[in-house]
């Protein structure tokens, strides 16, 4: 790494530029969303309202037609507790978001990341280190940013991990957690620091607030 602070930045923005190209590689979210039926984006869109309204949606939200349609494109994730819709989960996965007055469960740690922005709310995510086991927390404020004193607290991690899914949760979502800053990431892993992961929370996202807007 370069002592001079301008090509820091420029290699760090590179790198955060670059593990988001993978991201949406491996899991082309907005992509496919884009490309469904006008119906089945209102849909997805009602979906997730209800997640920033603190309200976990109810299979009978949707039509089955609407649920087969979006489960397909591994847009939502159906299960008894209700429809999760990424970044939200409707099972704990030791991820724990507070967006204002309700907490949420995040399916990874860009996910959480994710949710302040989307829910235009002030958030702060709990979670514990994969390594040590340690808690870790930060605050992301409600235009997807990070207080000084927060960007030091903590990593996010990918994991090299070999899964054959069909669901990103099951999958992807399991190689993305948190990391202290104590401890060292694996080999073949990838890491990226706290702002540089927020930044590709908030882009990989950025497609939902129009379907919110629309829904």
């Amino acid at each position: 790494m370069t002592n001079d602070p301008a090509q820091t930045r420029t290699a760090l923005r590179n790198d955060a530029l670059l593990f988001l190209d993978k991201l949406r590689t491996a899991f082309p979210l907005e992509q496919r969303i884009e490309q469904a039926a006008a119906a089945t984006r209102n849909a997805y869109g009602r979906v997730l309202i209800h997640w920033i309204e603190g309200k976990i949606p109810a299979l009978d939200l949707l039509s089955p037609a609407e649920l087969q349609s979006l489960s397909e494109l591994d847009a939502i994730v159906p299960g008894a507790g209700g429809i999760g819709c990424y970044p939200f989960s409707i099972d704990d996965r030791g991820i724990r978001v507070r967006l204002g007055h309700h907490c949420v469960s995040a399916m990874c740690a860009i996910d959480a990341l994710a949710m302040a922005r989307l829910a235009r709310t002030v958030s702060m995510v709990e979670a514990r280190c994969v390594n040590c086991l340690n808690p870790v927390t930060c605050e992301v404020q409600a235009d997807g940013s990070l207080q000084h004193e927060a960007c030091g607290a903590v990593r996010v991690l990918w994991r090299n991990s070999v899964r054959n899914t069909h669901s990103c949760s099951d999958g992807l979502c399991r190689d993305l957690i948190f990391l202290c800053q104590r401890c060292m990431p694996p080999d073949g892993s990838e890491c990226l620091t706290l702002p540089q992961a927020t930044a590709v929370a908030n882009a990989f996202f950025r497609f939902q607030h129009r379907l919110i807007l629309t829904a």
